[in-house]
């Protein structure tokens, strides 16, 4: 009788939304529509946690876990081992904000019945809706392919095209481009950040962008890379954009305008305005890649996080006709996610617990989780029998290493050589690009 009480508070714990999860936590809702991006409340760092409330889920980057449940949130969250019993019911007890049910009292045949009634109700119900997201999903998926698409397809290719943009960001920040048709430029490209009064998105920006495929393993087009450009602002050559924030709307204040003053250091520090991303993903990057250069069947490839450190390394070497060029889209993309016992502790990092005592911070390991999925990572083509991942010297090394070992052990195959190359310590390869031809 007690397996049941416990059963039921399980599953009433599994019906809890990522949205009310992270309400009980007290998370941010910073976003103005359903992406909610904030530091991690276990692992730290600026904008590496975000949950969405329309997904129904959520995902860490600096940790490369995440999920679709309140359950497996709120474990991470409050750096609790879901693998284990106690662990596993203390996530379920906040994320229900009551108590694990203690041993039970006895119970008379009717009162056994109702509550037997009640767990059958409530798993039928969980299949319900689960059922049901999932087709919702599809259907918000397809149509960001079909967004992407439309974004992606009627531009032309950045190698080609009469639009110098392109060219010129990737001539600065990696000493060339390459000559392949995959990358596209456009001229006014829309960035779409907030709601107005009736709910439609806002068009915050519109200009020259570099648009890139993701690719799955057929090669059809799942989603789209967009990276905005501003050639006057060196060294990153991306415009600066601000968005205002939840508090902010809260506030009364008005939206940024772009060409303004940056807001002040005050409001950006009480959470009134943000800084936004000038790069973009439409569509899903869901176990695809971003093809830069080369062909796919190519039985070399070469690639690691961000478009500008594949094309820089392919510069580098002269675009070797034998591999393909690709990039991440991230960390997580490129490694998938960890195995939740090979996590360990930073060797310096910490962080204050609830009481204020420091404690280490927690790494997502290097041993690949157990049962994953294909697509919980990118796709390597059966016949690439080296693979060269790129690291990234500018990123926080621990943490960096530690995806890049695990990228390694998921991809690795009988007779498949995979080696890690790291740029200067504080670099990345762009980086080094951009100084080798200003000849600094």
């Amino acid at each position: 009788m007690t397996d049941d009480v416990i059963t039921l508070f399980v599953e009433d714990a599994r019906a809890v939304s990522v949205e009310d999860a992270a309400k009980r936590l007290g998370l941010k809702f910073p976003g103005k529509l359903h992406e909610h991006a904030q530091p991690c409340p276990h692992c730290g760092g600026t904008d590496t946690f975000s949950f969405n409330t329309k997904k129904n889920a959520w995902n860490c980057r600096a940790g490369g876990v995440g999920g679709r449940d309140g359950i497996g949130m709120v474990a991470h969250c409050e750096d609790l081992d879901v693998h284990r019993r106690e662990k596993f019911l203390e996530a379920c007890s906040i994320v229900l904000d009551r108590p694990i049910p203690e041993e039970a009292e006895r119970e008379s045949e009717d009162e056994r019945a109702a509550r037997r009634k009640r767990l059958e109700e409530r798993r039928r119900q969980n299949e319900a809706e689960s059922e049901a997201r999932a087709i919702s999903e599809a259907d918000y998926r397809e149509k960001e392919r079909n967004k992407a698409r439309g974004i992606y397809r009627p531009l032309a290719p950045l190698r080609t095209s009469s639009l110098p943009y392109g060219r010129f960001y990737l001539g600065r920040r990696c000493a060339g481009y390459p000559d392949a048709t995959w990358l596209r430029v456009g001229a006014d490209v829309t960035y779409w950040h907030g709601q107005d009064e009736r709910g439609a998105p806002i068009a915050l920006y519109s200009g020259p962008a570099i648009v890139a495929p993701f690719i799955g393993p057929d090669l059809e087009l799942i989603g789209c890379h967009i990276t905005w450009i501003d050639l006057d602002r060196a060294p990153k050559y991306r415009p600066l954009l601000y968005g205002l924030t939840k508090e902010g709307i809260a506030a009364g204040l008005v939206p940024w305008p772009l060409g303004d003053r940056p807001p002040s250091a005050e409001d950006l520090e009480a959470g009134l305005y943000e800084q936004l991303a000038t790069k973009k993903m439409r569509g899903t990057k869901k176990g695809g890649l971003i093809p830069i250069a080369g062909d796919p069947q190519a039985r070399r490839w070469v690639g690691g996080e961000g478009i500008e450190n594949g094309v820089a390394f392919g510069e580098w070497e002269g675009w070797r006709d034998d591999s393909f060029y690709f990039a991440a889209g991230d960390l997580g993309n490129l490694s998938g996610p960890a195995e939740a016992s090979s996590r360990f502790a930073h060797p310096v990092l910490k962080k204050p617990d609830a009481k204020g005592v420091l404690k280490p911070v927690m790494i997502a390991g290097p041993m690949p989780k157990r049962d994953q999925e294909a697509d919980d990572a990118m796709w390597v083509g059966d016949q690439v029998d080296e693979l060269v991942l790129l690291g990234d010297g500018d990123s926080e090394r621990v943490m960096t290493a530690a995806a890049m070992a695990r990228a390694r052990a998921r991809h690795a195959r009988p007779g498949r050589l995979i080696p890690i190359v790291w740029p200067q310590a504080g670099c990345d390869f762009s980086k080094m690009a951009a100084e080798a031809e200003a000849g600094t």
